[in-house]
């Protein structure tokens, strides 16, 4: 067959294994949601699987999703044993930057942005964190991980104590509300993950970026909360939550 008479189909990502969809509806200020769940096959064992629970799953839940369970094949070798990964999406139409917040702000226009994050974190915690336990999850064992606005989502909810073990920050947009860095527990940096690309407070870039603080944030942060902090070399705001989910899938299976 001549190559030009050749289509390409609309289709879904390719994930080994498959995965569940779901869905909820927007209630007061949480926004709706679409969720997706990956899960090894089979039974899962009687004290449960761990749980990452990424945010923004539209962008990075099909990455997270099959590097655990290509890595828990080999957990000898690369400390990834089997986990349930849910990528969880706002609905179309949501406002993002509202919903991840927790307190108010502008946004690139200029516009104020209200703070809808308390609302999600309750939807989370009341409605997504119930159902990957129902399909096997160990509520003792679930983690939290956000990029760039949906980071700093997850560093407001570890300072609210959110029922999670672990919660990965990667590139968090600290500069919304820097408060988040003395609102963190005193209770020791080991159930956190803290990585920012190198290139993302480079010199050469525009100013308004740059007084973002992206690293030195971070570095800020680390200090404060005795946290490790991972700078990833050669990578930016766009690359950072690619190149670093090996170790937070190493992160959430440690014991």
């Amino acid at each position: 067959m001549d190559s030009a008479s050749r289509v390409f189909s609309t289709s879904s990502p390719p994930l080994s294994g498959g995965c569940r969809a779901s869905s909820l509806v927007a209630e007061g200020d949480a926004p709706g949601l679409t969720l997706w769940l990956s899960a090894p096959e089979g039974e899962p064992p009687a004290e449960g699987l761990p749980l990452l629970i990424v945010l923004e799953g539209e962008a990075y839940f099909t990455a997270a999703a099959e590097a655990a369970r290509r890595l828990a094949r080999r957990p000898q070798k690369t400390r990834v044993g089997p986990m349930m990964v849910m990528g969880v999406a706002l609905a179309p139409g949501a406002e993002r930057l509202g919903a991840f917040a927790f307190v108010p702000g502008a946004d690139k226009g200029g516009r104020t942005v209200a703070p809808r994050g308390p609302a999600l974190l309750q939807r989370l915690i009341g409605d997504v964190l119930p159902l990957a336990v129902r399909y096997g999850a160990d509520p003792s064992r679930a983690a939290l991980m956000g990029h760039s606005m949906s980071g700093q989502f997850v560093l407001e909810a570890r300072a609210r104590s959110a029922p999670f073990k672990r919660f990965a920050a990667v590139s968090p947009s600290i500069w919304w509300n820097p408060a988040v860095i003395a609102a963190q527990p005193q209770q020791g940096g080991s159930g956190l993950f803290l990585t920012v690309g190198a290139e993302e407070e480079a010199p050469g870039l525009p100013g308004p970026h740059l007084a973002r603080r992206m690293v030195s944030n971070l570095r800020d942060l680390a200090t404060a909360s005795g946290a490790s902090l991972t700078i990833l070399a050669d990578e930016d705001h766009g690359s950072a939550p690619f190149a670093s989910l090996p170790a937070i899938l190493r992160f959430v299976a440690r014991t």
